[in-house]
């Protein structure tokens, strides 16, 4: 009988608004747990869990299931492949009777068997690509389908870095196995210069220093974003930097004062601002930020943010964040091309 116990957790990559998710089926610490045999499960449900499992590994891959945990709502039914080259956890939807979650775990020497060799070479091509002075390695990579979640991707392969420090590559299958990365750098490995002006960018917002501790690099292949983010110890303050041209993309400090939902949609429902009040405001951290003047910029408004843009052909846009206080603590760079 195997027993696997994973921990699903959230990798935001960041890519202006994007968020990376690793989802596998996961058992609360606190969850009360019931072991069942995997023939106390209906023929049906023993069909679609099947059916889900072989969508990813193909019908002719020989798996087992070996054991059943009652969640309550949800069945989580563990098993692996035949020949030992990978573990596998669906979890079943008892409810709505449906897999919500499957995901294959390989062992990262069978990567030439379960992954095609034009998908494989471009994963390989990928990560070697994207440092020259630290390729990536990897450990173990997974094949994962969560077609009801929110988050994208949902449909995804994912390869776990190794070493020290912490990477993931993505494929999105849903798009057109689109390549994204992620991976954290201890500070010394970052470019001093770089760094720099990462904590020079807090200061210059926040009007005091912000100690920088994590570092990583992000990377959207498909749409041409490459960047470093900077965060402090609580990762409530963050920097981005252009991993090609150097320059600041972004910078938030910790400017939440609202209570909840209802505290800002109360105290948002109207501008804090006028347009020309907040160009006053801004104008200045726009120049020293990102070297934009906003002499002639429009001002959108929507709840706490403001948008400041022209509508000329490829110009530049500006989006800032306000709290009750008044007080401008996110800025951001949207190019003309729809890229940061």
């Amino acid at each position: 009988m195997r027993k696997f116990r994973w921990i699903s957790a959230v990798v935001v990559l960041i890519f202006v608004a994007t968020a990376l998710p690793v989802q596998a089926a996961t058992i609360p610490a606190a969850a009360e747990t019931t072991d069942k045999q995997v023939g106390s499960l209906t023929p049906t449900v023993v069909s679609r869990l099947e059916k889900a499992v072989q969508e990813l590994i193909g019908s002719k891959t020989v798996f087992q299931f070996d054991d059943v945990t009652d969640m309550g709502k949800t069945w989580i039914v563990e098993g692996g492949m035949e020949d030992g080259t990978a573990t596998l956890q669906t979890e079943y939807n008892k409810e709505k009777n449906r897999v919500d979650s499957t995901t294959i775990r390989y062992k990262i020497s069978s990567l030439g068997k379960a992954m095609n060799a034009p998908l494989k070479t471009k994963v390989l091509n990928s990560a070697k690509a994207f440092d020259s002075k630290r390729p990536l390695q990897f450990e173990a990579f997974w094949r994962v389908k969560s077609p009801y979640q929110s988050n994208k991707p949902s449909n995804y392969w994912v390869f776990w870095g190794s070493g020290e420090q912490a990477s993931s590559l993505y494929v999105d299958v849903d798009r057109g196995n689109a390549i994204t990365i992620n991976a954290d750098y201890a500070l010394k490995q970052v470019d001093p210069l770089i760094l720099n002006r990462a904590m020079n960018t807090f200061k210059r917002v926040s009007g005091q220093p912000i100690k920088v501790q994590h570092a990583s690099r992000y990377k959207d292949e498909t749409k041409g974003l490459s960047y470093w983010s900077f965060e402090d110890a609580n990762e409530a303050s963050e920097v981005k930097i252009s991993a090609v041209t150097g320059k600041v993309l972004a910078v938030s400090t910790y400017g939440v004062d609202w209570n909840d939902d209802a505290d800002f949609k109360k105290t948002f429902a109207s501008p804090k601002y006028t347009a020309s009040e907040a160009l006053k405001l801004v104008k200045p951290k726009a120049q020293m930020l990102f070297n934009i003047n906003l002499t002639g910029y429009k001002v959108k408004v929507q709840g706490n943010q403001y948008t400041f843009y022209k509508q000329q052909k490829g110009t530049d846009s500006i989006v800032a964040k306000v709290n009750k206080k008044g007080t401008f603590y996110a800025y951001s760079l949207h190019s003309s091309d729809g890229k940061m």
